[in-house]
């Protein structure tokens, strides 16, 4: 196994798919709040470097499905599930929670909580918390940050405003994006320092400008507003410098600047594998592998998300691969049929590939999904001029009105009119088109190239130098650090820490003790969690569990044949031992003896 195996292979052990929480409330409209409660469990995993967490929109396609969570696991590439129910009363929340092992079903760790509504935030630190350590007792070690327990508001209304903005702005429909821009200004009136609320509604208003709520310009300055106002209040928004990323790239066209506020965001928490950066090095960087490669790690963390393959296909499409690209759109429409961006894009790319009947069926479904609205009309034309009907598109173009100026500049570009495309595209960067970042590497712009005014244009946007073409792309990973060889221990400290927690469980026998934590053990020998989760891994190579239950087996087996101990059932020896439930302890003793702790003791009992 290479080095590359090795981590993936890590990696899907440590992994988890949060299920969205069943609504327990007796008010049905409460489902926003279990909604959110659940997100933010996930926010806080997904911070854990070494922890693949599967992200909500895959999680939240098992919502209301009864599904056997051994299928949920083989689905979602994932070795744990967590599922659980929320209960909002006026003042108090009862969170109720169960970590699941997919491959036998098993549960491994549950519990109730019950709190005032005040303490919502500290509780979803706490379960967060707790849900880590139990994955790393069972699956092996990667760091669990220590939280600074910097809650985002002290104002539960706020609280519940901001998590319903949340609500719709995740469902991304037209009347979604209102709602949730109102919501989300709600919570900004009852707390006017709540950074997050504003990071969000700065998204908002990205989302309202891609469906015509607003101009382009309006929208941007808005959502620049809004982003700012966060930073201002918690330098660390991770959502906020996304957002103003967003905005330097598409709208200021600040290429140095855009990237350098990307890099804050994944600094303070936002995952690499996002669609920005497949946009930067795409449009800025023309480093399509390595857009490519991001993209797919996105179908891994949200593999059934049908984004997640739709911009896999994007990045496909300007890496010009077209057979890759309608494998990707494909793989979309497997998850929705009736995607019509996916259908319109597979539509486009098998024009490019000469397919033209099977291209016009697919954007004409494309049209009949959207009442014939949408750039489906555009790619219509795209088709046309690939089939040679040049006069039929030009006809139609010239009687036609264009919301971003940067579609005629295309059809005329592909169509060998340079004047009327450089007339076109001169108004595309006065209206300031998000399109604009394509001039740099996207083919459609080839025939222009050497056309002074285009010449031009193009050093007016001073674009950075794309990457050296002989360069090899790193391959992205999850938990690239926390996968490394590097000691956390000199030879001296492992050597002593060993021998402390030899004397421990020897002399102590705490592993009787069926709740033990690592972090208790941790505590009585003097170390910190993370390097005893280390040191178990790497120089025991067993996960916590592993070595405390191995001396469970150990004492079991001597109880059971023991004469005196006749009257004791055989559950009772394993609670005796320290296992905690029935299932745990048979799954263990089957996976190490190969037969059933029955046919054991009949074996060995004298």
């Amino acid at each position: 196994m290479n080095a590359s195996e090795k981590i993936a292979t890590q990696t899907k052990h440590k992994s988890i798919a949060v299920l969205p929480f069943v609504n327990m409330s007796s008010d049905p409209d409460n489902e926003y709040f279990s909604d959110g409660i659940t997100e933010e469990i996930i926010n806080a995993l997904t911070k854990i470097e070494g922890l693949k967490v599967i992200a909500r929109t895959s999680s939240f396609s098992f919502k209301g499905k009864n599904e056997d969570v051994r299928n949920i696991g083989r689905t979602l590439g994932v070795t744990s599930v967590l599922e659980g129910s929320v209960r909002k009363t006026k003042k108090r929340v009862r969170i109720t929670a169960q970590l699941i092992n997919t491959n036998d079903g098993t549960h491994f760790w549950s519990r109730n909580f019950d709190r005032e509504m005040e303490d919502v935030f500290s509780l979803q630190d706490e379960i967060s918390l707790l849900i880590a350590e139990q994955i790393r007792e069972n699956f092996g070690h990667f760091d669990i940050p220590t939280h600074a327990h910097i809650y985002p508001t002290q104002m539960i209304e706020a609280y519940d405003l901001f998590l319903k903005g949340c609500y719709h702005l995740k469902r991304k429909g037209y009347d979604d994006v209102k709602k949730s821009i109102s919501f989300f200004r709600d919570a900004i009136k009852v707390d006017s320092s709540y950074a997050e609320a504003l990071s969000m509604l700065g998204e908002a208003y990205i989302h309202a400008a891609g469906f015509g709520m607003m101009s382009t310009t309006e929208a941007h300055e808005l959502a620049r507003e809004s982003a700012e106002n966060a930073i201002l209040l918690d330098a660390k928004n991770a959502q906020a410098h996304k957002v103003l990323a967003y905005v330097k790239l598409f709208y200021d066209w600040d290429w140095e600047s855009a990237l350098t506020t990307y890099n804050k965001a994944v600094a303070f928490g936002l995952p690499e594998q996002n669609e920005f950066i497949s946009y930067y090095y795409i449009f800025v960087k023309e480093d399509y592998e390595r857009a490519i490669q991001v993209a797919k790690k996105v179908t891994e963390t949200d593999p059934l998300h049908v984004i997640s393959h739709w911009q896999l296909g994007l990045a496909y499409y300007f890496a010009r691969r077209f057979k890759e690209a309608i494998t990707a759109f494909s793989a979309a429409l497997e998850i929705d049929p009736n995607f019509s961006e996916a259908i319109r894009y597979r539509g486009l790319v098998k024009g490019y590939l000469a397919k033209f009947q099977e291209a016009l069926s697919d954007i004409h479904r494309a049209l009949e999904l959207t009442s014939g609205q949408g750039l489906a009309n555009l790619d219509l034309l795209v088709v046309k001029i690939l089939m040679g009907k040049k006069k039929e598109v030009v006809a139609v173009v010239e009687k036609s009105e264009y919301v971003d100026s940067s579609d005629p500049a295309m059809l005329y570009a592909l169509l060998d009119m340079p004047d009327k495309a450089i007339y076109w595209l001169k108004k595309a960067r006065q209206e300031r088109s998000v399109m604009m970042v394509s001039l740099k590497n996207f083919w459609v712009w080839n025939k222009l190239r050497d056309d002074p005014r285009f010449k031009e244009m193009y050093e007016q946007m001073n674009f950075p130098p794309s990457v050296e073409k002989q360069l090899k792309t790193e391959a992205v990973t999850y938990g690239q650090q926390a996968a490394t060889n590097a000691s956390l221990l000199n030879e001296n400290e492992i050597k002593y820490y060993l021998q402390q927690l030899e004397q421990l469980v020897n002399e102590e026998m705490v592993y009787t003790d069926s709740l033990l934590s690592l972090r208790q053990v941790a505590e009585k020998i003097g170390l910190h969690p993370n390097r005893l989760s280390w040191l178990l891994n790497d120089q025991l190579h067993k996960n916590f569990n592993e070595y405390i239950n191995a001396f469970r087996l150990d004492t079991f087996k001597v109880k059971a044949v023991d004469p005196k101990n006749k009257h004791i059932t055989i559950l009772g020896l394993a609670y005796e031992s320290g296992f905690n439930s029935k299932t745990s302890f048979n799954s263990y003793f089957k996976k190490m003896e190969g037969i059933t702790p029955t046919e054991w003791v009949k074996k060995h009992k004298k």
